[in-house]
């Protein structure tokens, strides 16, 4: 699928595979700023590829950035790749979702599924029941956990402006849990990347800004879409409810 089309920071998406690994694959027609808590490629860097890697569900993660580097080569693709991993089913809960406001584009690309949701500063707790919860649900998918969140901006930002985006972006993660009905802010294993055409001197894209806007919309609808594709509801919520938080996200 493309997106942006005609845009600066046009993209396309698509799902590849490796090993019998799925894989979510987003190539951009230009270099990109960017910056990411990615586990290969992460921090400050620039980029045209970014890939979402789906990994078992009992993952033992003894050495991802070595798996990570070993599905980017397998793939052929660049080495400047932003890698991120996830161990939701990358086959059925990816999206893409873009708002406009104030003449200016937001997109993200989202990966989600939930079991480890915490509220930020408090301690994981009752992780038997979450994880026994999490493997009924796989009974009809086949894995949980994680929050990925690609999101592009359509404004050049500087360092201060890409950093200022990531909160945007991760408060509106936040909105999409709340809108569910969670109160925890995101899980234990959340990643993020934003990106933008190079050569910016924007210093902000907060909440009130016109991109911060345009994103933060697009980020609370990719990642609602994907944990109510996955039935991911707080345990008890009512039939009722889900109807109409599915038709309010159009899901």
């Amino acid at each position: 699928m493309r997106y942006a089309e005609g845009r600066s920071y046009a993209f396309s998406a698509e799902l590849m595979h490796h090993c019998g690994t799925p894989v979510q694959v987003i190539r951009f027609d230009n270099r990109m700023e960017a910056l990411s808590s990615a586990i290969v490629g992460g921090g400050r860097s620039q980029t045209s590829t970014v890939m979402i890697m789906e990994v078992p569900k009992d993952y033992p993660g003894t050495d991802p950035v070595a798996d990570a580097e070993r599905m980017r080569d397998g793939l052929g693709l660049p080495e400047d790749t932003v890698c991120l991993m996830t161990a939701a089913e990358v086959e059925f809960v990816f999206n893409v979702a873009g708002h406009s406001y104030g003449g200016e584009e937001g997109y993200a690309a989202v990966t989600a599924g939930l079991s480890n949701q915490v509220v930020a500063g408090e301690v994981l707790e009752d992780w038997e029941s979450r994880h026994a919860l999490s493997l009924e649900r796989s009974a009809r998918m086949r894995h949980a956990g994680t929050i990925n969140t690609v999101a592009v901006s359509s404004v050049a930002l500087d360092d201060a402006g890409l950093v200022n985006a990531v909160i945007c972006v991760t408060e509106a993660k936040t909105a999409a849990m709340n809108a569910l009905g969670y109160r925890e802010t995101g899980t234990t294993s959340d990643a993020v990347a934003v990106l933008c055409p190079p050569g910016g001197r924007c210093s902000y894209a907060g909440t009130a800004s016109d991109v911060g806007i345009a994103m933060a919309r697009s980020v609370r609808d990719g990642v609602a879409r994907a944990l109510i594709r996955r039935d991911d509801f707080p345990e008890g919520t009512e039939d009722g409810v889900k109807r109409s938080i599915r038709e309010r996200f159009g899901v």
